[in-house]
């Protein structure tokens, strides 16, 4: 993960973050809707939200978890204007809002900041690609133990075990499959030690056999 957006601005940071907008969300609160118009990218600060988008046959399809320090809706701002995803809180959320004007104000004074765009959407492209890659060559069972191991990361306070408040079918989704699919493997693991299986969570135990069971 490159470096949160603060970080670049250096001195300015205060003077940028005091004119912020800072946001709350409660759980399960949309912080925006997939095909809304967007103006503003968002600096998550506390909390964690779930990346959601629409399949052409319209179910809903969990991508990605976001948490502290990183940004959410910067493809609306160098994109088409509209949001490519909804994002909803999965807990208690603070973000710092940016409009594009101030996104833009920022691009033409310091030029780290469209570095750190142009890293950021290649950084999310690269995730992307890494997940088609696994959907296409790595069998089902790997994938649900190794998208546990990636939602370990995002929700690792230092402590153990690691509380994963994502539902099973939001897991099955991020590695491309469905909830039925995905509970098999996750049972198994729970069977050996390595996780425990909650409503509405995961709690991984012994992240190491994790990882060895997702090889």
């Amino acid at each position: 993960m490159i470096g949160g957006f603060l970080d670049i601005l250096g001195p300015e940071a205060p003077r940028w973050r005091a004119k912020m907008r800072r946001r709350r969300y409660g759980r399960d609160e949309v912080v925006f809707h997939e095909g809304d118009p967007g103006d503003t990218l968002h600096v998550i600060e506390k909390g964690r939200v779930l990346v959601e988008i629409t399949t052409t046959i319209g179910d809903v399809a969990a991508l990605s978890v976001r948490g502290p320090g990183e940004v959410i809706g910067e493809l609306a701002l160098v994109g088409d204007g509209r949001r490519t995803a909804s994002v909803t809180a999965l807990e208690p959320t603070e973000t710092l809002s940016l409009t594009q004007g101030m996104l833009e104000d920022l691009r033409t004074t310091d030029a780290s900041v469209d570095r750190y765009l142009v890293e950021l959407l290649a950084e999310k492209l690269a995730e992307t690609m890494a997940q088609l890659m696994e959907v296409l060559f790595v069998p089902v069972e790997s994938r649900i133990l190794r998208v546990v191991d990636r939602l370990a990361t995002s929700f690792d306070e230092g402590q153990t075990p690691i509380v994963i408040r994502v539902r099973q079918e939001d897991i099955a989704a991020m590695a491309g499959t469905r909830r039925q699919t995905a509970n098999r493997p996750l049972k198994a693991a729970e069977a050996k030690g390595a996780v425990r299986i909650g409503r509405g969570r995961v709690e991984v135990i012994d992240r190491e056999l994790l990882r060895k069971l997702g090889r």
